[in-house]
């Protein structure tokens, strides 16, 4: 691995033109700018606490995307770009990687930012293992030659590590915070403090998260004066609400009404195929699930198909066991199979089972959390399956109740999730390998660790190929996962903004930093 300097970014600055406006002057209106105007966002699910790296908080993800700021940051595009970082440098041998540092960065409270909050984050984040601390098992240790820079010594060449710090519970938090304190239970997970374009000022439970812009911001001038994230459940109530200009801005159009915007020039329609994907998992204890048979079962039971029609919208139908982005690693001859209930009954009776007095091989809970089309998938699911003798008994959670009963008690036997399994074709790996902060299944398979790990360690596209296709007959044969849906979206944007994530390429997926609005 060679020099990395990210001489990328002005090619990136060209394109959607410099200062924090990407396609400024190009919205509704005379092209002049408002200031000091309040962007009202959205977020599905109520937030858990604002800590933003200890647990998986998807209702926390978007409002600490625009309080606190990584060392590189992960653009709507699943590009990494600079972030506290200004530039970075690996050594020949790919073991030694050197983050040079923003030097005029300080805390919403005022304090300098340093070279040392970025070791203490990762420090702690190693030591209590946070959620996704597997994604750094190749850091050796972390030095701070000066308050400017940071040095990551690892164990081995590790061509993933750039892709992971840009991505999820990886922001940097502060040390004179948290140092000597619970992490668990410091106020500081209400009150959160960052170095981010904006600074937190209130939150109500079930109505919305407020915060105000940072004039203390080491990047560009910000026009937004108040940004809120409303709390909105309900898809169809969203949908309704960006219509009526109560929000303004929506990450995905609902299912529901995913043409309905089409040639109406009041919208700028983006549409992309994301790196998130829907599928089901289980408990590898589990007297049923834990049988290959049963899994393989399920395989066949399952109709991608009819959940695409259903919920699919700006997706597609899941067919690959790693994502289809990944053009260069899907080995298209190894595929889910095709739905055949002949086929899974066969597995379930040569398996030994016969059905109960209820007409059922298996009866169970199938438990998930509720967020935005889970409810349809999942009823979806339950009829595939008991086409084939397995009842499911839907059980919808809140996703702290389904957080404690699945990812901290494994008390389940078959359950679903959704998540970004990227930047890089290794963003996998946190499913399904036996370290992977993901991997709820409790799956181990040496063989797969050791592809997926070599894949990691490899640089090039042709090295790193074999590995990876060697991973997915591994996955194929053991299914820990069983992908139903890849996740696309379709991005409706008001004329009157610009500088939205889509947009502005320079800014994370979900910053709202650049927003602004014409008159």
């Amino acid at each position: 691995m060679k020099k990395l300097i990210v001489l990328a970014l002005a090619g990136l600055l060209f394109l959607v033109g410099c200062g924090s406006g990407g396609t400024a002057g190009e919205g509704g209106g005379t092209g002049e700018f408002e200031k000091d105007f309040t962007f009202i966002s959205n977020t599905s699910v109520e937030p858990q606490s604002f800590h933003p790296n200890r647990t998986s908080d998807d209702g926390a993800w978007p409002v600490n995307q625009n309080i606190f700021n990584r060392l590189v940051k992960l653009n709507a595009y699943n590009t990494y770009v600079p972030d506290l970082a200004t530039d970075w440098e690996f050594t020949n041998d790919g073991k030694t990687l050197t983050f040079n540092l923003h030097d005029n960065v300080v805390w919403h409270d005022g304090t300098k930012f340093t070279s040392e909050d970025v070791k203490y984050t990762f420090d702690t984040m190693i030591a209590e293992a946070w959620q996704h601390s597997s994604s750094f098992a190749s850091v050796d240790s972390i030095d701070t030659p000066d308050d400017n820079t940071v040095v990551f010594n690892l164990k081995n060449a590790d061509s993933s590590i750039i892709s992971k710090l840009s991505w999820y519970g990886t922001f940097i938090v502060p040390k004179h915070v948290y140092d000597g304190t619970d992490t668990a239970t410091n106020p500081a997970n209400q009150n959160p403090i960052g170095t981010g374009p904006f600074k937190f000022d209130k939150y109500e439970s079930g109505v919305a998260v407020t915060l105000k812009r940072n004039d203390d911001f080491f990047g560009d001038d910000i026009d937004v004066e108040t940004l809120i994230f409303r709390i909105i459940p309900d898809q169809s109530t969203l949908y309704q609400a960006f219509i009526n200009g109560e929000v303004d801005y929506l990450g995905s159009l609902p299912t529901a009404n995913v043409d309905s915007l089409d040639g109406d020039d009041n919208y700028e329609i983006i549409q992309s195929l994301g790196i998130n994907r829907t599928y089901v998992t289980f408990n590898f204890a589990d007297e049923d699930f834990g049988k290959a048979e049963v899994r393989q079962a399920v395989a066949y039971a399952l109709d991608q198909q009819s959940v695409y029609d259903r919920v699919g919208g700006a997706g597609a139908k899941a067919e690959s066991l790693i994502s289809p982005v990944f053009t260069d690693y899907v080995d298209p001859s190894v595929k889910l199979p095709e739905t055949d209930t002949a086929k899974a009954i066969e597995l379930l009776e040569g398996a030994g089972y016969t059905k109960n007095a209820n007409g059922y091989y298996i009866e169970v809970d199938f438990d998930y959390f509720v967020s935005g089309n889970f409810g349809d998938i999942a009823a979806i699911v339950a009829a595939n399956l008991e086409k084939v003798g397995i009842k499911l008994k839907l059980n919808a959670l809140e996703m702290s109740a389904w957080q404690t009963k699945v990812m901290d008690n494994s008390d389940f036997a078959i359950t679903m999730l959704a998540g970004y399994q990227g930047p890089d074709v290794s963003g996998v790996d946190n499913r399904v390998k036996s370290t992977g902060s993901t991997n709820i299944a409790g799956y181990n398979n040496p063989a797969l660790d050791e592809a997926l790990t070599k894949g990691a360690q490899a640089s090039t596209i042709e090295d790193r190929k074999p590995f990876y296709v060697e991973a997915q007959k591994i996955m194929l044969e053991d299914l820990p996962i069983i992908q139903i849906l890849d996740n696309g979206y379709k991005t409706p944007i008001k004329k009157e903004f610009t500088g939205t994530p889509y947009q502005d390429k320079t800014k994370a997926s979900g910053e709202f930093s650049g927003v602004k609005k014409t008159k």
